[in-house]
């Protein structure tokens, strides 16, 4: 399938060459992906930048159309820089591009509009496969490995969600508590009083044996809740 996909997207696009800006703060990562990209003359790396002031000035200069963007940048979060980026750049595709392979963080990437989820350690027909999807498709980018791995996890969340005799609410409070939100934004955003969010984190610390709220972002984390 991924061949098929390659051939058509070839036939399309043999006139049109795309330009790839990297954000990236390890240049052994960028070189191996100029390797992977040698002889490929749809695509074309126009800079590397290693923060969000680097990327922003490429950007502005280059006009690239497609960023590929680490997500633990030094000092920097690759989902803020995202965050920021998509108002201002609504038609920039853009394909996280890191090690870390967690259900919540792909999740968090489709929330935020990125085109597409790629690791590190893809091999070269991964890499242009992904590329060439995000200009073909509207629909997310996830590698097959990870497509698999993905439901997999969900079977398991679910069947744990089960185990664990958790509510549809208890579960949609885990998932805010792990994105950072205090008691008062859960409130608000639910619609409920702050008195009932208290006693909703309370039971959940109960019922899942655990001592306080940074416990709880570590075990929905390992057991694929978010």
């Amino acid at each position: 399938m991924p061949i098929l996909f390659l051939a058509i997207f070839s036939t399309l696009a043999t006139s049109i060459s795309y330009k790839i800006i990297i954000c990236e703060d390890h240049d052994v990562v960028v070189e191996g992906v100029k390797l992977m990209l040698i002889g490929q003359e749809q695509f074309t790396i126009f800079g590397h930048a290693r923060s969000e002031h680097e990327l922003l000035q490429l950007i502005h200069r280059e006009h690239p159309d497609i960023v590929l963007l680490d997500l633990n940048l030094k000092k920097q979060d690759g989902f803020s820089i995202l965050e920021k980026l998509r108002p201002q750049h609504p038609q920039l595709k853009v394909i996280i591009f890191t090690m870390y392979e967690e259900a919540y963080l792909i999740e968090k990437a489709k929330k935020l509009k990125a085109n597409g989820y790629l690791l590190k350690n893809s091999a070269n027909d991964e890499l242009l496969e992904a590329l060439h999807h995000v200009f073909v498709s509207d629909q997310f980018f996830l590698p097959s490995g990870l497509v698999k791995q993905k439901r997999e996890n969900e079977t398991y969340r679910d069947e744990f969600i089960e185990k664990m005799h958790l509510t549809v609410r208890e579960v949609e409070i885990i998932k805010l508590v792990a994105e950072g939100k205090t008691a008062k934004e859960i409130a608000d955003q639910l619609f409920l009083s702050l008195h009932t969010v208290d006693t909703h984190r309370r039971n959940i610390l109960i019922k899942l044996k655990l001592k306080n709220i940074a416990d709880l972002v570590r075990f929905a984390a390992k057991n694929y809740l978010i």
